[in-house]
């Protein structure tokens, strides 16, 4: 009877162990799921972002008193927002400050385009940017793994 006794305690143990492997797995695949859905959702929204500011810059140069500059300023200010609310949300599940710094000078970078002062300056701040949101994404990567 007590062989029988030991044997439920000792198994018991083992299951619970087990249960609490498979727990913790599970939550660090969830958890990985997550960070790869908002840093994607992050590249995403940072990409859009410089291809308004972009035609912000364009559309300004165009015609700066036109409906159409107008319009492209109003988007890019959505798009910011866009930007900025998935960048909150990189801040809540990165799992360190590096990877944040990041992702806050992809956005920095893609905020200051549409201010360049000729073309050539146009296209060395979006590049700028854009070598920015690359080493997020660097960095993400590691991240998820």
């Amino acid at each position: 009877m007590l062989g029988t006794l030991l044997g439920a305690v000792v198994t018991h143990t083992f299951q619970r162990a087990a249960a609490r492997r498979s727990e913790s797995f599970a939550a660090g695949q969830q958890l990985r799921a997550e960070r790869m859905g908002v840093y994607s959702e992050f590249a995403g929204a940072v990409t859009e972002f410089r291809r308004g500011q972009q035609d912000r810059w364009h559309r300004r140069h165009e015609d700066p008193d036109g409906t159409v500059a107008f319009d492209a300023r109003v988007e890019s200010y959505r798009l910011r927002g866009v930007a900025l609310q998935t960048l909150f949300r990189v801040r809540l599940v990165a799992s360190g400050q590096p990877l944040t710094d990041a992702a806050e000078r992809a956005y920095e970078l893609t905020g200051a385009v549409h201010r360049a002062a000729d073309h050539v300056e146009l296209k060395v701040a979006a590049q700028q940017a854009r070598e920015a949101l690359e080493e997020f994404i660097a960095i993400a990567a590691s991240d998820i793994r």
